[in-house]
């Protein structure tokens, strides 16, 4: 236990010294420093009541101290999430809420713990009569709630970012967070295991306290380091490139109704829909929906709309569609067999091999390589 919480504590401290001495730091860059920091303090505090149980409670104030800080994993955890996927991040009063929970634990503790003399609370640990108190079961199940809630707030979060970011561009393999989505789905998992076991262990002894302790401890310093190897190199998609589009509203746009087609708006359609066929702006690897509003002299509000109301169409997958038409036709095509099939997919806009099967496959329901051998 003691290396566990020493080698978590300093890989949370190097990792948030790495974030805060970069160059150009984002917002996101310092929420998740402070996230890492965080971390840090929680390991220290855990160690020095680990040391103290051990040792005979030399330092009986931190008694206690470390497990209200675990209910602050989760706003950090969303905070991080929020400045990468809102568009318009911005801090606002309503977000204190997130700190609650953390607040009612300490009060908590604070009248029913803290306050004793410190002979009292190391009675109440070493004869475990803190386990039987309805606070430490209604903070066990608070912690659980908070820990598995975040997680499942930040996919869906990731989620919606995701069918944003396809309102404007053509290709998102490498702004899409994928990492981040696996990086959540599997902690969901871990998590909801050790926390059933926890609350299981209310009625009926499954595990020790220690071992379940350890257990959390080494998870956690195993996800850290994940979030810090991936996060160190995660930029800011919306402070790095600039998007002229309100996501939020385009995407609400998408799951509206479709709408009447009115006969200007016809006349759009079947322009926008030639200028594809005949021009081909798929082509480019680079085209977003900025880009080809350019081409069609319209705005990327406008041409948005007219995807996502009457085409019924992301732009991702109206391009793409596009994109993959033209591998199915050059396939029929070519005689010659001197192009593979990425060679071929390049030529047809696409940027890589992860976003070209994975479309193919929604679209035709066949991989690339199934399609050709049928050609």
């Amino acid at each position: 236990m003691e290396a566990i919480l020493i080698i978590g504590f300093f890989e949370a401290l190097f990792l948030a010294a790495l974030l805060f001495s970069q160059k150009q730091k984002s917002l996101s860059d310092h929420i998740l420093g402070s996230f890492f920091l965080l971390y840090a303090v929680n390991f220290a505090l855990s160690f020095i009541e680990f040391y103290n149980r051990t040792q005979g409670f030399p330092y009986p104030f931190f008694i206690n101290t470390a497990p209200p800080f675990i209910l602050l994993h989760g706003p950090a955890l969303w905070f991080y999430i929020k400045s990468l996927t809102d568009q318009n991040f911005r801090f606002k009063a309503v977000y204190l809420l997130h700190f609650l929970p953390f607040v009612a634990m300490l009060t908590e503790l604070w009248l029913n713990f803290y306050t004793h003399p410190a002979q009292t609370r190391i009675e109440m640990i070493t004869e475990g009569a803190v386990t039987d108190k309805i606070f430490y079961k209604v903070f066990v199940v608070a912690i659980a709630v908070s820990t598995l809630g975040y997680f499942s707030w930040g996919l869906v979060m990731l989620w919606r970012y995701t069918r944003k970011i396809k309102t404007y561009f053509s290709d998102i393999e490498n702004i899409d967070l994928s990492w981040l989505k696996i990086l959540l789905k599997a902690a969901l998992v871990v998590y909801g295991i050790i926390n059933t076991i926890y609350i299981i262990d209310f009625f009926v002894p499954v595990a020790s306290f220690g071992a379940l302790q350890l257990a959390s401890f080494t998870l956690g310093a195993i996800y850290i380091v994940f979030l810090g190897f991936f996060g160190l190199r995660q930029g800011n998609l919306f402070e790095t490139q600039k998007i002229n589009l309100n996501l939020e509203q385009a995407l609400a746009c998408q799951e509206e109704q479709k709408q009447t087609t009115p006969s200007r708006e016809e006349q759009f359609i079947h322009r926008l829909l030639e200028y594809m066929k005949d021009q081909k702006p798929f082509l480019d690897p680079e085209l977003n929906l900025a880009r080809l509003s350019d081409q069609l002299d319209v705005t990327p509000e406008y041409l948005s709309k007219i995807l996502n109301t009457h085409l019924n169409r992301s732009f991702f997958y109206f391009v793409n569609r596009y994109r993959t038409d033209e591998f199915k036709q050059r396939c029929r095509e070519d005689r010659s067999g001197k192009l593979t099939l990425m060679g071929m997919a390049y030529e047809c806009g696409f940027n890589s091999k992860a976003t070209f099967n994975r479309v193919f496959k929604n679209l035709t329901g066949v991989t690339p390589g199934e399609y050709v051998k049928g050609v």
